[in-house]
């Protein structure tokens, strides 16, 4: 028997070799297509054939090549891949007993490493023959050490009864025994880290009695034998049997990552990704409970951006307005419900098409009268038995005020009643005017206005968001039932994937109806592919609810964040919670929790983006840092836009460019000035050479060509572009001519910038030398014209009346000094 499997072995060892060069592509196909060709008669290749068909070879691309490092370097402590070090530990000592899940801690420590178990059977017979002859001469041991009078050896005894243990089991086929050995490469940035990180780690087993020691001058075969590649070259085992060899299974941490979904977060246990897709179990229900703060909402909108991604349509019942944001950034619909509000939802809505069981003639009216029961008990309050039987009566009659009746084909195509009809019915059904009076404030009332009207809300939309912030509170569950319903028939309509989102879903659970209204739609949402996700901060009311139990058993995925000490507890009662998850709950972080998927779950750490977090985040200080960045962008790009004239000017006048920069600044300012500057070109338009002030209006009809609305822009420039041609020894002439100007820098607080600016100006006597320097003026000024505002055009015309004025400027010159001293006291 024994040399069959000495034959056999090789091959198999050469087979598992030639796989794994096969699939590395190292293996020789040149050589072995030549041989085959000798083989099969043909002629033997050419010397120069054999280099070519060498060389082609090498040429292909490997897998090899894609996975091997670009340098590596063989040390006797250690290897360097590329930037990085690595070191192989071998473990060579165990302990009597190994505990289960022993290794978990070494497997989820925070380092990179690759861990190798290798496990060799061996014969169960040459083992007994074996132990026989242990325990033989471990009992005579025993018998000479007490005809000697010695005392007893407790370990030589221990060693006895577990050999005979050990042979009773392997006798009885209980037991086996293998070779088992383990080898853990680390992986650091330098050589000093990589010691540090080979001291916590022998360090962490050693705590456990399992001695480790690096592979001195074996870095290569121990590093080869941690790859998955299955080839032990280090050849350090130690013989374990089946139980201690189950404790040491690797793959002890959860794991919840699937192939495709999306990612909700990361696993606290051991650093993985959790990417998981609700719709892959038994119902796609969801259930998110945390205390205030804690992250609930920001995690199921991290969920509804990322499943956007893939398709999924998204409504959103939102009682605080938080998905607002969101909403737009996705380009979806927001519907805020509310008294003052245009939208409207009709609650007598039937569906237009049904699918599935519903389909059949009247089920669709009774489903829809059952609804308005549940709604109608949320209005009027308790009901007696007669009372109830009168509203379902009058309900049906105000359906087929319409037209709609049981034996009604397709009655969604109808157009639906209203709730003031209903009232009208009630009125006139004897026993029914107090429930018609007590509804009339829904109609005429303080409420009118919200749910007796026809429906005009359409659902043609990835992403639709109902606001309710704005409704009173006592409105506020009859509107998230109103809404539910209407989403139920259009979910109806059309099988889609889509999930549904009811944010504080408490306002439902405090009322029974509405409770059990929820509880159906929920029960129900799997045969049209929908997933409900209810968030609530208040266990209370989901505990207390004989419907909250069931919904949450009815939901195959939960998120349980931080929880609060007194709610903790009842949480452990309905997710079956131990101790440490429930003190994991109580000691969690904001975004930290345990997440639930069907049977499998585990620690998670919510994470999102940094683009994700300005989107989605609900703190206040985040949103109004948020508000005041979008506040500073927008008045940076308002000032990025405002210099644009300036290098348009430059070409221009090339003397004056100095003081352009100075004249731009005036311009907000000017607007305040316009009141006065106004009145002085009024009376200088009477008497031409009255004052100084006089001049400019000589030439006004020239001026209201030229500030045209596109050039009403930017006075200052008009006011300071001649001084190209001016000469700045004529500084009494110019004085005059700017004095407009001079009041509107004065008013402002920036006189002395303008002093040394405006003296260059109008001082040239000559119409033609005017003429010219206004039309680049006029080009530079029309650039900026999209962020002047219209107090701006008021101020260009007394400011672009002070260039032409310059044909009266030089004979009362002498005049003007004195006039600039007295605005200068002002």
């Amino acid at each position: 028997m024994n040399p069959p499997a000495k034959t056999n072995q090789p091959a198999k060892t050469n087979l598992l070799l030639a796989a794994i060069d096969d699939l590395l592509g190292i293996q020789r196909k040149a050589e072995d297509a030549m041989q085959t060709a000798k083989s099969d008669g043909q002629r033997d290749f050419s010397a120069e054939e054999r280099e070519a068909l060498k060389r082609y070879e090498e040429g292909l691309q490997k897998t090899l090549d894609i996975i091997a490092p670009a340098g590596m370097e063989i040390r006797n402590d250690e290897i360097i891949l590329n930037d990085m070090h690595a070191r192989t530990l071998f473990a060579y000592n165990w302990p009597n007993y190994a505990y289960p899940n022993w290794i978990s801690d070494a497997i989820n420590f925070d380092a990179q490493m690759e861990i190798s178990h290798y496990i060799f059977p061996t014969s169960n017979k040459s083992i007994l023959k074996m132990l026989r002859k242990k325990v033989a001469e471990m009992r005579s041991s025993i018998r000479m050490l007490e005809q000697r009078g010695i005392v007893r050896d407790p370990a030589l005894e221990a060693a006895l009864q577990d050999a005979e243990e050990l042979r009773d089991l392997l006798a009885r086929g209980r037991e086996k025994l293998f070779q088992f050995g383990m080898y853990i490469t680390i992986y650091a940035d330098d050589s000093l880290k990589l010691k540090k990180l080979q001291t916590d780690i022998e360090s962490l087993l050693g705590g456990k009695l399992i001695l480790t020691k690096p592979a001195m001058f074996q870095m290569e075969h121990g590093w080869i034998s941690t790859l998955p590649l299955c080839i032990d070259e280090l050849d350090i085992n130690r013989n374990m049997n089946t139980s201690p060899l189950a404790t040491s299974f690797p793959f002890s941490s959860p794991d919840l990552t699937d192939d495709h979904g999306i990612l909700y977060g990361i696993n606290r246990h051991n650093d993985s990704l959790v990417i998981f897709d609700r719709f892959d179990l038994a119902n796609a229900n969801a259930t998110v409970f945390a205390t205030s703060g804690a992250g609930k909402s920001f995690t199921v909108k991290l969920e509804i951006l990322r499943s956007l991604m893939f398709g999924t349509d998204v409504f959103v019942i939102d009682p605080e307005n938080e998905y607002v944001e969101l909403c737009k950034t996705v380009g979806g619909t927001y519907i805020p419900l509310s008294l003052q509000s245009s939208f409207r939802i009709n609650p007598f809505d039937l569906p237009k098409a049904v699918r599935g069981e519903d389909a059949s003639t009247g089920e669709v009216l009774r489903a829809a009268a059952i609804t308005l029961h549940g709604l109608f008990k949320l209005m009027l309050g308790t009901l007696t038995p007669a009372e109830d039987g009168i509203l379902d009566k009058a309900i049906l009659d105000t359906y087929a005020l319409k037209g709609i009746t049981l034996t009604t084909e397709k009655p969604g195509t109808i157009e639906p009643p209203t709730l003031r009809e209903l009232v009208d019915v009630l009125m006139t059904t004897e026993g029914g005017e107090h429930m018609g009076q007590t509804l009339m404030k829904y109609t005429d009332g303080s409420y009118a206005g919200l749910f007796d009207q026809p429906t005009n809300v359409e659902l043609n939309n990835q992403m639709i968001v109902f606001q309710i912030r704005d409704l009173e509170e006592q409105l506020r569950p009859i509107a998230m039932y109103i809404v539910l319903n209407f989403l139920w028939n259009q979910i109806r309509t059309e099988l889609k994937r889509r999930i549904l989102v009811i944010d504080e879903a408490w306002n439902l659970m405090q009322h029974e109806d509405s409770a059990r209204f929820l509880y159906g739609l929920i029960k129900r949402a799997r045969k049209y592919y929908l997933g409900v996700t209810t968030i609530t901060q208040d266990v209370e009311d989901f505990c207390n609810s004989p419907y909250g139990k069931p919904i949450i058993t009815n939901a195959s995925l939960q998120v349980l964040l931080k929880q609060s000490a007194s709610a903790v507890d009842n949480l452990q009662k309905l997710f079956y919670l131990t101790d440490g998850e429930k003190y994991l709950l109580l000691n969690s972080d904001v975004g930290q929790g345990i997440f639930f998927a069907g049977n499998r779950h585990v620690a998670i750490q919510i994470v999102a983006s940094p683009k994700e977090q300005a989107i989605i985040t609900t703190k206040p200080e985040e949103i109004l840092a948020k508000l005041a960045q979008d506040k500073k962008d927008k008045e940076a790009k308002a000032f990025a836009i405002a210099p644009v004239a300036a290098p348009a000017e430059k070409p221009a006048d090339t003397p004056a460019a100095e003081s352009v920069p100075d004249a731009t600044t005036p311009p907000a300012s000017a607007a305040e000035a316009t009141p006065s500057e106004k009145p002085t070109p009024e009376p200088a338009a009477e008497t031409a050479s009255a004052e100084p002030e006089a001049k400019p209006p000589v030439t006004e009809p020239e001026t209201n060509q030229t500030a045209s609305p596109e050039t009403e822009e930017a006075p200052p420039e008009v006011t300071y572009t001649p001084s190209s041609e001016s000469a700045p020894s004529e500084k009494p002439s110019e004085e005059s001519a700017t004095q407009p100007t001079e009041a509107v820098a004065g008013e402002t607080g920036k006189q002395p910038e303008e002093q040394p600016a405006t003296p260059p100006e109008s001082t040239t006597t000559e119409i033609p030398a005017a003429e010219p320097a206004m039309q680049p003026t006029e080009t530079a000024a029309q650039e900026p014209a999209p962020q002047t505002t219209e107090p701006t055009v008021e101020t260009a015309q007394p400011t672009t009346e002070a260039p032409p004025s310059t044909e009266e400027a030089s004979p009362p010159a002498e005049d003007n000094p004195p006039a600039k001293k007295r605005k200068n006291k002002k």
